[in-house]
């Protein structure tokens, strides 16, 4: 069982340990030894298959759960040119084109159809596609490559199993620890079954779920466990009642699959759901709900980036849990609105069903599961470069990015009211989107020609039935999720230059042109003019908060312009950061709004950091004008509480996160950690190597953070009361 020093023991090894595996080599073999293959399907599953075959088998002491990467082998200089001497005589770097994976590392794959059928079941289902193919199918040959690409991929897996088998074994050969040799045995006894055949009882159901995740991660893609509370809790009723478990076994596994989550994806958010709804529709709260949620506070590590599907069949009780973990500072669950989710999926053309049963697949972003080739954050566009545009003559005013845009060149003169100006604003956003998303849609011609990823199109509807790789028009949904970062640095600049030169007259155009060209270096009393005394988005003030509506709205509608080559393509906006608004603040110059060069934008539809004085309550009623359910790419709300208003105020809270929800806001995130213990991370951060802090619709280490996003989580109000 997992003790406490266990548990402690495991956390100390995940957090100063680096696991990692590289495939590069057995990649190239792959590919060398099938290089006569002309077909990249055929190709692609050869060289997954000869990846899955190279990957080594790794089973720690405290391992339950079957499936991990070893430590990460450290190279000198002379072992890392050794090593590519090796590649390049198997073959050059980059000849691997045209036989690419179709990964996208944000979806979830049919776990419920792994579960039914086992790997072996798949394989008959492939086989009997297969025999159906005609020759006078104008895509015969195509499908027959397809399905011959998944038999070669879903054979490995068979493979890499029996190798897990066969290690437990040596190992229980090895131990006299009769603890151990209990876990082994059990762990042997459940690979003798799963993933290659149907799952019986809890242990093989997670446990096959956990070892298709490690696999997918192998191929470099991702598939991250979906809704377990969900397709789990038959096989956990079953086995409760039939007197073959006990919840503290049960627990034990759910807090080993959340060990391995820190083993395989380190600091990556891999995402876990619970509640909501199941497919049918019926709301999803079960005793697994409740573990699920409690295992982030007894494993204590960064992963899985566990959120909880809010609706008003929510467990009261089980809602008071995730703010009491929140406020102890573990940063997650986050919180999701299920109304706003599905009804976001359903006008996007999304069946009822598939909309009922989403996951947000990393951050913020919703995509359907078992279903989806859906591009997340592709790309990240700063819309404040369109800012610098219009003030110096359509060109960047800072950094060295390149640049697919072309810009109108404005003269400021004729900008003499403010309409003139908020037109010239969106007319340049259209250009920004036109020169962004148009190499997007060049990307998608590529992936649909030239990538495939056989072994998880087995899984992603209707790939097996249309005999085409997720990428090649076989998933259901292929939905664009282009991600605005500093948006809300877009809006609070409107709004005050509007102010400033239009109503005011403080300052003309060019005044601001040369403040922000200068880094506002000498114009000191006009930032902080524009800092302090102009409007923000997130204060409850119509006067930033129109705009902010308008300019949401005005995105929503630009994009439906636009569409790719492979079916349901179609793009919608996300509106959260990840890490990038640090990077791309950084290749900004000074905004408007006060913000200096090089800083962080905005990282989520709330208010620029720092920006949120009239307090939460205000922060929601601005973000509840705007209709979020547009967003399926994803929003992100940031909250910093105080620990002492989150230990005294816990039933406001709750009443508050009720009202955030029913005022058809789309996520809430928490940070609980108070000022001087994130400036003093910031001075010795050895001794916070296990701080966590939610980001921009993740969790990190604090220390493990960028300068620029360390800065930026501190400079966040810190709010004391609602």
């Amino acid at each position: 069982m997992f003790t406490e020093e266990r548990k402690e023991r495991i956390r100390h090894r995940l957090r100063h340990t680096r696991y990692s595996y590289d495939i590069t080599v057995a990649q190239l073999e792959a590919y060398n030894k099938n290089k006569h293959i002309n077909i990249h399907e055929r190709m692609r599953g050869k060289i997954d298959a000869g990846m899955i075959d190279y990957c080594p088998v790794y089973i720690h002491e405290d391992d339950i759960l079957a499936g991990a990467f070893p430590p990460f082998i450290y190279r000198t200089v002379e072992e890392h040119e050794e090593r590519n001497k090796h590649i390049d005589s198997i073959a050059p770097r980059g000849t691997i084109n045209g036989s690419a994976p179709s990964n996208t590392g944000h979806r979830v794959i049919d776990y419920e159809k792994l579960l039914r059928k086992g790997i072996l079941g798949v394989i008959d289902e492939v086989k009997e596609h297969l025999s159906r193919v005609k020759l006078s199918d104008s895509e015969c040959a195509e499908k027959r490559a397809f399905y011959g690409a998944c038999l070669d991929s879903l054979e490995a897996v068979l493979r890499l199993e029996q190798r897990y088998i066969d290690e437990a074994k040596r190992q229980l050969a090895e131990t006299d620890d009769e603890c151990r040799r209990g876990e082994l045995e059990a762990m042997i006894k459940t690979l003798e079954r799963v993933p290659a055949h149907p799952a019986q009882s809890f242990r093989e159901a997670i446990q096959s779920v956990w070892f298709m995740q490690l696999v997918v991660q192998i191929l470099g893609d991702s598939s991250l466990c979906g809704r377990p509370d969900n397709y789990l809790y038959p096989f956990y009723k079953r086995d409760i009642e039939a007197g073959i478990t006990t919840d503290d076994e049960v627990f034990m596994l759910i807090e080993d699959l959340y060990f391995k989550h820190n083993n395989i994806y380190g600091s990556w958010p891999a995402a876990i759901m619970v509640g909501g709804r199941k497919r049918n529709g019926e709301s999803n709260w079960n005793e697994l709900s409740y573990m699920f949620v409690k295992a982030i506070e007894t494993t204590g590590l960064v992963n899985p980036s566990v959120a909880v599907c809010y609706n008003e069949d929510m467990p009261d009780d089980l809602l008071t849990l995730c703010l009491e973990i929140i406020a102890k500072g573990y940063t997650r669950p986050s919180i999701f609105n299920d109304e706003i989710a599905i009804k976001g999926l359903r006008e996007a053309g999304v069946s009822e069903e598939d909309a009922n049963y989403y996951i947000h697949s990393t951050c913020v972003e919703l995509t359907p599961i078992a279903s989806s080739n859906i591009m997340v954050a592709t790309p990240y566009i700063n819309l404040n470069k369109g800012l610098e545009y219009i003030f110096n003559g359509g060109e960047k005013i800072f950094g060295n990015d390149f640049m697919r845009e072309r810009i109108q060149n404005y003269d400021l003169a004729t900008l003499d009211t403010f309409e003139k100006f908020y037109a010239a604003i969106k007319e340049t956003i259209d250009n920004i989107l036109v020169g962004e998303l148009s190499a997007i849609q060049d990307y998608i011609l590529y992936r649909k020609r030239y990538t495939s990823l056989p072994l998880v199109s087995c899984f992603i509807n209707d790939c097996l039935a249309m005999g085409k790789d997720a990428a090649n028009d076989g998933a259901r949904y292929s939905f664009i999720y282009p991600c605005f970062p500093g948006f809300i640095n877009l809006i609070d600049s409107v709004v005050a230059i509007r102010r400033v030169v239009y109503e005011e007259k403080r300052a003309t155009l060019e005044e601001i042109r040369d403040a922000i060209k200068g880094n506002f270096e000498g114009e000191e009393r006009l930032r902080a003019f524009l800092l302090n005394r102009c409007a923000k988005f997130g204060n409850d003030l119509d006067e930033s908060d129109e705009i902010g509506k308008d300019l949401f709205l005005y995105m929503n509608e630009e994009l439906k312009k636009f569409n790719t080559c492979v079916r349901n393509g179609s793009f919608h906006p996300s509106y959260f950061a990840w890490i990038q608004h640090g990077v791309l603040g950084q290749k900004s110059a000074a905004t408007p709004d006060g913000r200096l060069q090089g800083e962080a934008l905005s990282e989520c539809l709330g208010s620029v950091q720092g920006m949120d004085k009239n307090g939460p309550v205000a922060l929601m009623h601005s973000t509840s004008k705007i209709p979020q359910h547009h967003a399926i790419g994803g929003v992100a709300t940031n909250f910093r509480f105080s620990k002492k208003m989150m230990r005294e105020s816990l039933p406001e809270i709750k009443a508050f996160i009720k009202e955030f929800m029913r005022n058809g806001n789309f996520e809430a995130q928490f940070n609980v950690i108070d000022q001087e213990t994130l400036l003093d991370a910031l001075e010795r951060p050895a001794y916070y190597k296990t701080l966590m802090v939610r980001v921009a619709g993740y969790s990190d280490y604090f220390v493990d953070l960028s300068p620029i996003i360390q800065r930026e989580i501190i400079s966040r109000l810190e709010h004391d009361e609602l």
